[in-house]
């Protein structure tokens, strides 16, 4: 088992109003928490792996599309999403947030 202290959590900062923490990162996940600026955005981007989110604070509107459909989701504080692995998805924040984001590293 290994240890991580907060001081030594990686900060950066991604986009204008966003903010990630890396909680964690092993071999096989990820795991980060996010801080978002009400009316940040995160732009269109996929990865090939799957993301789980949770949000701790606030209100984010999330654009998942796929090659069938699109779909849009408002998600509050206490409701999760799952982003299947190469889905295309963008992000709204309508409120001052906090997610907790996990991601499986291998394909």
């Amino acid at each position: 088992m290994i240890k991580i202290e907060e001081k030594d959590q990686h900060v950066v900062k991604v986009f204008e109003g966003v903010v990630r923490r890396t909680l964690a990162c092993g071999k096989d996940v990820l795991m980060a928490k996010f801080e978002y600026n009400k009316g940040s955005y995160v732009p269109p981007h996929t990865h090939s792996y799957e993301q789980v989110t949770t949000v701790l604070k606030g209100e984010q509107k999330i654009i998942i599309k796929s090659e069938e459909k699109q779909e849009t989701i408002v998600l509050t504080e206490g409701e999760s999403c799952i982003i299947p692995p190469n889905h295309e998805h963008e992000q709204f924040n309508l409120e001052d947030s906090v997610t907790i984001d996990a991601w499986s590293l291998t394909p």
